[in-house]
């Protein structure tokens, strides 16, 4: 073999020996748990020093802000949709949900279903779940995103804030009526229904100056 085929086949086997060598270092660091470093740096989904978010308790309960949940209900298709704010710490909100459960199925009837806003703070956002459980109510429930005053202004920049309230909103999203306190199956109801019968209702139900006062269009 003469000089120069004798480099080649030397350079060539030195090749082969350092390629067998990485790969064996490699395998090593695999087995070891250790990975092999970026050749072109941090990889744009993992930059150095990012702490991963930690995950969101899992309540059952999907949070909305007022623009997300007035958007739901223009996609949502129906003729209308009642939304009931209330708070499981609240005891006039605790007695008036067995009734809003047992009067949603007529609601839904003419299609204006009936949709629960827990307005709990997160750390409660649980508790709101437990307590919908445990009266065995099915309806579609969300959690009110903080701060509690942008959700208040974007349902009704009327509400002072006050629980539980209910609120009769058009396919477009527009508020057509306000329960502004506890509502009774008899003052809820007739609403409803005048609404899905294309009766003109628009209008309140303020219970904070009287029991059953009402004022707007057609009440006066």
């Amino acid at each position: 073999m003469s000089s120069r085929s004798f480099l080649g086949f030397a350079l060539g086997l030195s090749a082969l020996l350092a390629l067998d060598a990485c790969s064996l270092n490699e395998r090593a660091r695999r087995a070891s748990g250790v990975a092999s470093a970026e050749p072109l740096g941090p990889r744009i989904d993992s930059p150095l020093g990012a702490t991963p978010a930690a995950p969101a308790p899992d309540t059952g309960l999907p949070i909305v802000d007022g623009p997300t949940l007035l958007q739901k209900i223009k996609d949502s298709g129906h003729r209308g949709v009642v939304v009931n704010a209330w708070a499981s710490w609240c005891d006039p909100c605790r007695e008036e949900l067995p009734m809003l459960a047992r009067v949603a199925p007529q609601l839904a009837a003419v299609d204006v279903p009936l949709w629960l806003v827990s307005v709990d703070d997160p750390d409660g956002f649980a508790a709101a779940r437990a307590l919908l459980d445990s009266l065995h109510i099915e309806l579609a429930s969300f959690a009110a995103a903080p701060p509690l005053q942008d959700f208040k202004t974007a349902l009704n920049p009327g509400w002072p804030g006050m629980i539980p309230v209910s609120f009769l909103f058009d396919s477009t999203g527009k508020l057509r009526y306000f329960w502004a306190g506890e509502v009774y199956e008899k003052e809820l109801v007739p609403i409803v229904l005048g609404f899905a019968a294309g009766k003109h209702i628009d209008g309140v139900s303020d219970f904070g100056n009287a029991p059953g006062a009402t004022h707007g269009p057609g009440h006066e």
